[in-house]
């Protein structure tokens, strides 16, 4: 690009600036789209009103680029915005090496992919309709958890569990719930008493929940805490790959809109 250092600038050197050409730049002025005026019959461009507009420019398409992605946000569901087939393979991967549980929901607590690595336990209160929506009360209440980072709580069925939020710009689409395992309360959780309670809100054999009990997953609290890191870890992840979806579909909706201007 030439360097430009006078104050009025020729339309020649305003295409070079703007990289544009000159009936657009004609047909910019035309509509009052572009600051110019008229000097013994052409064209001049002040430079300080120039640099002003592109400011303008910047600023706008910003402003614009974000509403467009927290629009498109909101417009879409978590389970239209997430690739859930590739997140399930990392949640798969994920659940597997650390030898847990792990499910993704929406934040209200609506299941959004099959469980993960699912302990015998689990598996037995999820097969009956009230085992099912005590599990989704549980992670719906995750879901208006204080504080970003995950940290352990316990499930209706008194197992640890915990959440981290997939985040697009500022808005939270979803959560990965991960748990099913035991820290500090394994004994509680094996007693009649608990067990008798959980089996008859859940619907479920107490007899074999008792026996499924038997076979839970006990962390060491190190490696619970561990497990939470790893947690935000993939969470992250998730985030990320949102948001280049996001961005991608804006991208997407520009062509369109650009590609129906051009053929008006």
């Amino acid at each position: 690009m030439t360097a430009l250092t006078n104050d009025l600038l020729t339309t020649k050197q305003l295409m070079e600036l703007l990289q544009l050409d000159r009936t657009t730049i004609y047909r910019m002025l035309n509509d009052g789209y572009l600051p110019g005026v008229r000097m013994g019959g052409r064209w001049r461009f002040s430079r300080q009103a120039i640099d002003t507009w592109l400011e303008g420019q910047n600023h706008s398409e910003s402003i614009a680029a974000t509403n467009a992605v927290e629009q498109t946000v909101v417009a879409l569901r978590a389970d239209r915005v997430l690739p859930l087939d590739c997140l399930q393979s990392i949640q798969d991967v994920f659940a597997l090496t650390s030898e847990i549980g792990a499910v993704l929901t929406d934040t209200d607590g609506n299941r959004l992919t099959p469980f993960s690595n699912p302990c015998a336990f689990c598996t037995l209160i999820l097969s009956t309709a009230d085992g099912r929506a005590n599990c989704q009360a549980t992670w719906k209440r995750l879901g208006v958890q204080n504080g970003n980072p995950p940290r352990l709580e316990q499930c209706h069925a008194g197992l640890s569990c915990a959440r981290g939020y997939v985040v697009v710009g500022n808005t939270s689409i979803a959560m990965l719930v991960v748990g099913q395992f035991v820290v500090n309360q394994a004994a509680e959780v094996r007693t009649h008493t608990h067990i008798a309670q959980v089996a008859q809100s859940c619907g479920v054999s107490e007899k074999k929940l008792g026996e499924a009990a038997r076979t839970l997953r006990v962390l060491l609290p190190a490696r619970a805490e561990q497990l939470l890191g790893l947690s935000q870890k993939v969470t992250d992840t998730y985030s990320h790959i949102a948001q280049e979806r996001i961005d991608l579909l804006s991208r997407l909706k520009q062509v369109v809109e650009i590609a129906q201007v051009s053929a008006s």
